[in-house]
């Protein structure tokens, strides 16, 4: 009764209210247009006509095929409301602010060194390597690295207990981004630690995400920090309008400790994470701890964001002196203001086209386009073992329903797919080979891939990739394997299913 009592009386739901009024005042608007104004064969004509001229355009454009699908689909069906949504959602530039500060700061060279030992290194250790490398410098403007020491969590219980040691050691600076902070034990043991950390004159910052937030923490949640001495930006924040830039948020996780050492993966502060509430069944996470040259990256993904608050600060301060290390790696970041660059689904399909004898995903969430299909497929049929871990607890069931229409065409081709039967996992990573990984924020759907600022990072390592495989293996073994047979469904639910699929890149 609470949680339905705080649901009513919460921001988000005043917001999505709106939001529904706006589109009730569009809809309303077409009707008097057409009832009052114009004649039924004038309208029916300039339906007619705009339907065309739009679908025309959206075959033209560069567009992924199944946005096309999902957007020509509503214009045909329902021309005027169809055009007038796709007119003010895909026609609207981002928040301008946001994406001119952005493309002018992505590749501004004072948030890092160039690290041309590395980039030796990188061509020495294999030609993928070195083409990936030479990918993500292009795209990102990050530089390949490498890292002295690093910890793999197979749990986020394990990352929760090692981030608090960490941040007792901070003496510089502590940059915190996730996409949920919620209140909770989790974040009280934090908040105790950061709250220390300022009174030593430690520079301490966190970045969170209004809609990821929003239902974990109070509205003035920044505020309050911020008199404790706690720099706090809120990114993007949710309003009561009609605009594509709400889309576009931070899904990130990041902290980093003095430039040397940072931590990421699919971790976020909240209390499910770490299994200290249970909410879904047993929640299956993972992380990564980086020591050495590539938390210089992490802190260069933070300081782009940051920037949005404190654009003429001298950000040259927080460049910190490393060793060179022995595991090669590439950190990056994925904006969604680059156009079509989608550097970590690139790089999933470089992979899975690389492999020879194997390749293991785990997501969330299993939204694929056409082009991700067909390369794990053809992956399959190359003789690949290709097997990918999907919930089998959702967090979000209509999310969940969009992902169990995938599976049938999958299987067929014989994909495996496995359900984390103890209850929901949330990891992000694939690996392969036993010679590359990536790990990181991404989920395997269109959010994480084309709207989502999101972080990652690749490894070629064959030591890193074991302990990934391992750990892939030992989740196998407390899964559910599905089968064409088990995922047979009736007749309208597959017509449900179908219909989910076609707008599946507009949720």
């Amino acid at each position: 009764m609470r949680k339905f009592f705080k649901l009513l009386t919460s921001r988000f739901l005043f917001i999505c209210i709106l939001l529904l009024l706006e589109i009730a005042i569009l809809m309303g608007a077409i009707y008097l247009l057409t009832a009052y104004f114009i004649s039924a064969l004038y309208l029916y004509a300039i339906a007619i006509a705009v339907s065309i001229a739009l679908t025309l355009h959206i075959i033209n454009s560069d567009m992924n095929a199944e946005y096309k699908i999902a957007w020509i689909v509503p214009i045909l069906l329902i021309p005027l409301f169809g055009a007038s949504l796709f007119l003010i959602f895909r026609t609207k530039n981002p928040r301008r602010k946001l994406k001119k500060h952005l493309s002018n700061f992505l590749s501004m060279d004072c948030l890092y060194k160039a690290l041309p030992d590395v980039d030796e290194r990188f061509a020495n250790t294999s030609d993928f390597a070195a083409v990936c490398a030479e990918f993500v410098h292009k795209e990102s403007f990050l530089p390949p690295s490498d890292c002295y020491e690093y910890e793999y969590f197979p749990l986020g219980e394990l990352y929760g207990a090692k981030l608090e040691e960490e941040l007792k050691k901070a003496q510089r600076y502590i940059f915190m981004e996730y996409f949920v902070f919620a209140e909770g034990n989790f974040w009280n043991r934090l908040h105790t630690i950061l709250k220390e950390k300022v009174k030593e004159g430690v520079d301490v910052r966190i970045i969170y995400d209004d809609i990821g937030s929003m239902k974990g923490v109070p509205s003035k949640f920044a505020a309050a920090l911020e008199k404790e001495g706690i720099k706090c930006l809120c990114f993007n924040r949710f309003r009561p309008v009609l605009d594509v830039a709400q889309n576009n948020r931070t899904h990130r996780k990041i902290t980093v400790i003095d430039g040397i050492t940072a931590f990421t993966g699919g971790i976020n502060i909240a209390d499910e994470y770490t299994n200290e509430i249970s909410i879904h069944g047993h929640w299956k996470d993972t992380g990564i701890m980086l020591r050495g040259r590539a938390a210089q990256n992490f802190a260069a993904m933070f300081l782009q964001l940051w920037a949005i608050h404190s654009p003429e600060e001298n950000y040259t301060e927080y460049i910190t002196d490393c060793p060179a290390g022995e595991y090669l790696c590439l950190p990056f970041s994925d904006m969604p203001f680059g156009g079509n660059k989608n550097i970590c689904e690139d790089l999933y399909l470089r992979i899975i086209y690389n492999a020879k004898k194997y390749v293991y995903i785990n997501t969330p969430y299993l939204i694929i386009d056409g082009e991700m299909r067909r390369a794990l497929v053809t992956a399959a049929k190359s003789g690949v073992d290709v097997r990918i871990t999907v919930p089998n607890i959702p967090d979000k069931k209509y999310v969940f329903a969009v992902t169990k229409a995938f599976y049938n065409q999958l299987l067929k081709e014989g994909i495996k797919i496995y359900r984390y039967t103890p209850g929901f996992i949330h990891a992000k990573s694939i690996v392969s080979d036993g010679k590359c990984c990536l790990i990181g924020s991404s989920n395997m759907d269109f959010r994480s891939f084309y709207l989502h600022c999101e972080c990652d990072v690749m490894f070629f390592n064959e030591q890193i990739a074991e302990e990934l495989e391992k750990d892939y293996l030992s989740v196998c073994e407390q899964s559910e394997l599905v089968t064409e047979k088990k995922s047979k469904i009736g007749v309208f639910r597959r017509i449900y299913r179908s219909l989910l699929r076609i707008f599946a890149p507009l949720m």
